[in-house]
């Protein structure tokens, strides 16, 4: 059978079902013939269900597929279509779409890249398959492994906070700050740790939180900050520490409205666990990178 066979019988059935993740789901599809310019063919009407233009909008070349690939994709499309044509003049991409409606739509897509005897392209027959659904759950998914793993627990205030354990370098008592002429108040100066000089950030002034004197439970975590300038250690003064806990990703929630009292820009979420509610902060969120290269520059 051949390539516009066999896409054909892809097409005979308005809904594909589609397979690689825990659970099936359901896709529609729709089958075209498209060429060198840009336009395409649509052989059902299914392609107005999936982008909002019609059938006819496509075939009579008032719009050309090219012109709804959402713009951020068009290279890596164009790329993967090169690449079929010195291979076996197959392939598969995964890319987004505009909606009429302006939203995005994720689709993937099958083709069979179609030359004469002289090796010119003549036509692509193919088949597109609304993936949108099956691209969020892959998102949700990435995002649960990214934040599954082992936090320090500490305190600020009556507040309990929550780093990932990979960004924790180690824990040291509140030792003696050089103070910097001209830094941000957060910013209480620099230590000198083996050598090394790190800055020093009283994370309650950075989270906007009333400042307190320090106990003989106040110490210094120092952290891998990255941020605008590159990646370097610095200090964070906090209350205490408690412990070290392991979290599921699914138990930290999207930062609600209410932890914007504590300049919410810096938390990544609201870790659920058998103690309660921890917010867990993001350091790399702090933006410490134009203040600290200032500081490197008047050094």
């Amino acid at each position: 059978m051949g390539a516009e066979g066999r896409y054909l019988m892809m097409e005979t059935s308005q809904v594909a079902t589609c397979t690689g993740q825990t659970k099936p789901y359901k896709a529609l599809n729709a089958a075209y013939r498209g060429y060198k310019d840009g336009t395409v063919e649509f052989f059902g009407n299914q392609v107005e269900a999936l982008t909002g233009h019609s059938k006819d909008d496509f075939n009579s070349k008032r719009l050309r597929w090219t012109d709804v690939i959402y713009a951020a994709d068009r290279e890596s499309v164009k790329q993967s279509f090169v690449l079929a044509l010195k291979g076996d003049k197959t392939y598969m991409r995964e890319y987004r779409v505009q909606h009429r409606d302006g939203s995005l739509i994720w689709f993937q897509e099958w083709g069979q890249i179609i030359c004469d005897d002289a090796g010119h392209v003549e036509s692509v027959l193919g088949v597109l398959l609304e993936i949108t659904e099956r691209k969020r759950m892959e998102e949700i998914q990435l995002r649960i492994d990214r934040l599954t793993g082992k936090y320090l627990l500490f305190m600020l205030a009556s507040e309990q906070f929550a780093i990932g354990i990979i960004k924790v370098r180690e824990i040291i008592g509140l030792t003696p700050i050089t103070p910097i002429p001209g830094a941000p108040d957060y910013l209480r100066g620099v230590i000198n740790l083996r050598g090394k000089v790190i800055p020093v950030v009283n994370l309650r002034l950075k989270l906007g939180m009333e400042d307190c004197p320090p106990t003989d439970r106040t110490c210094i975590v120092l952290v891998e900050c990255r941020d605008s300038q590159g990646t370097r250690d610095i200090g964070l003064i906090v209350d205490s520490v408690s412990e070290v806990l392991f979290v599921q990703g699914q138990d930290i929630d999207e930062s609600p409205d209410i932890i914007t009292r504590f300049n919410g820009d810096y938390i990544t979420g609201m870790a659920k666990v058998a103690g309660g509610i921890k917010m867990v902060l993001d350091v790399d969120r702090l933006n410490l990178g134009t203040d600290l290269a200032e500081l490197d520059e008047s050094a």
